[in-house]
């Protein structure tokens, strides 16, 4: 895998913690309204400000630092020149004393005759002349004179000028050197669809396996189930957005806008979550509840708040809206950033539920990430196919048309799963259902995008590679 695709895994990733960060304090502040009025709301949003002030800042960091902290520490720097500069450095230098070449006396020595013996095996004691006195050598100070002796002592009488001060001290400056930052219209590069579907089976049977051992090994279950879990909530999510994104030939959607349309497909279950809840509490929804009112909040409610409050982040990025086939690019990326801030928290939910964990994680979790996952794309992506196709000039009325059809397409999921999940045979209509309407979903989406491909004058059933720039 190139280091392209993980830049913008890790980046993608970055955004997922902000936005959990910032719905995770916003749920709690909810919990807090609910159980115990204002007051009790007002002290679990001091308490987790902090998740607040986090979320934020991995967002703004995720979407406009990273391509250059990422740049910085992966892509090795050319060789930068170097600049001598001059600075003068003043230090106090050592004292260098030449002791004078004395010449020979003025006097010859006296002349002995030769002894009437034989000289003594020793040699005579040589005559010791009184050195005259003098004084010491001057100190010289040259200005422009930079030069230190080289070696051994200056020489008398005309010993090497020295400074007592160094005047130009030599070092070495950098030139500033431009950031190598990447074009900020680059596009999005993730790794094929079909590896991240394979990776996503394979971490979701290798977390059930864990879950389902955990009682005998429970650090090693933990260190395998950690990853999976995280693969489990995210890849069906960058799955799609891989998918549809990869059919875009005619001009590349840049990657930050296509993120910033998947961040707010994350934040946009914040108003959700307060309606939702908030229906929830006057409905009087709880483990007492009627069939009917359960039926209510999730075939009725549910589907009108969600699919509305999805897909406005195609209108925030409206100027990158070109035609049919980005406005469903968009549409999908926002739904399926929706759909996994909802995964986390069910997911989590379903390992804690006790005995038969393993098993009810991996179920649920391969039915919210083939299944649910693709009810939020296609209803978000039928309103960015509308919204686009009234960018490209087409009629407006396309738009509420497709917000029902989304609303009715989530509303029979929902409505169909609960009654299916209240019945005794309704595990095998869970699944014969679910297969039937994933194909039928997954058939939707790809004649969307095979009328947005012709709609921009492109072949259909051709998908250029993915992430290619």
């Amino acid at each position: 895998m190139e280091l392209g695709r993980f830049r913008d895994l890790s980046r993608i990733y970055l955004l997922i913690v902000g936005a959990f960060s910032v719905v995770f304090f916003v749920r709690w502040v909810m919990i807090g309204y609910l159980t115990g009025g204002v007051s009790r709301a007002v002290l679990c949003g001091a308490v987790l400000f902090g998740f607040l002030i986090f979320g934020a800042l991995m967002l703004y960091f995720g979407l406009e630092r990273w391509d250059r902290f990422y740049t910085d520490l992966t892509v090795p720097q050319p060789p930068q020149p170097y600049v001598i500069h001059f600075q003068p450095v003043y230090y106090p230098q050592p004292y260098y004393y030449a002791p004078p070449a004395y010449p020979p006396p003025a006097y010859p020595p006296p002349a002995y005759p030769p002894p009437a013996y034989p000289p003594p095996a020793y040699p005579p004691p040589a005559y010791q002349y009184p050195r005259p006195p003098h004084a010491p050598p001057p100190v010289y100070h040259y200005a422009q004179q930079y030069h230190w002796p080289s070696q051994g002592i200056p020489a008398y009488p005309a010993p090497r000028p020295f400074p007592d001060h160094v005047g130009p001290q030599r070092y070495y400056h950098r030139f500033p050197q431009p950031r190598r930052e990447l074009d900020p219209r680059r596009a999005l590069i993730l790794p094929e669809a079909m590896k991240l579907l394979v990776i996503f089976l394979l971490a979701v049977f290798v977390g059930g396996v864990a879950l389902a051992v955990a009682p005998y090994t429970a650090l090693l279950s933990l260190i395998v189930f950690l990853p999976a879990f995280v693969i489990g909530f995210s890849f069906p999510s960058l799955i799609w957005i891989s998918y549809v994104y990869s059919f875009e030939t005619a001009h590349r959607l840049p990657s930050k806008v296509v993120l910033k349309a998947f961040v707010y497909g994350m934040l946009s279950t914040i108003p959700a979550l307060l309606v939702n809840t908030l229906a929830a509490a006057a409905l009087g929804e709880g483990p007492g509840a009627s069939l009917a009112v359960i039926l209510v909040l999730a075939a009725v409610v549910a589907p009108f708040v969600e699919e509305f409050s999805k897909p406005w982040g195609v209108f925030l990025v409206k100027e990158e809206v070109r035609g049919r086939l980005d406005g469903l690019i968009f549409g999908v990326t926002c739904g399926v950033g929706f759909a996994l801030i909802e995964n986390i928290t069910y997911e989590f939910s379903f390992v804690l539920t006790g005995e038969g964990a393993a098993a009810i994680w991996t179920l649920f979790t391969l039915a919210r990430g083939l299944g649910s996952i693709m009810v939020h794309a296609a209803g978000a992506g039928l309103i960015g196919y509308a919204y686009g196709r009234y960018r490209a000039g087409g009629g407006w009325t396309g738009v509420p048309l497709a917000y029902l059809a989304a609303v009715g397409l989530h509303a029979a999921w929902n409505g169909l799963s609960t009654v299916f999940a209240t019945v005794d045979w309704g595990v095998y209509a869970s699944v014969g259902f679910m297969v039937f309407f994933v194909a039928g979903t997954f058939l939707l989406v790809r004649g969307l995008i095979d009328r947005g491909v012709e709609s921009e004058g492109g072949p259909a059933r051709q998908a250029a590679g993915p992430g290619s720039p």
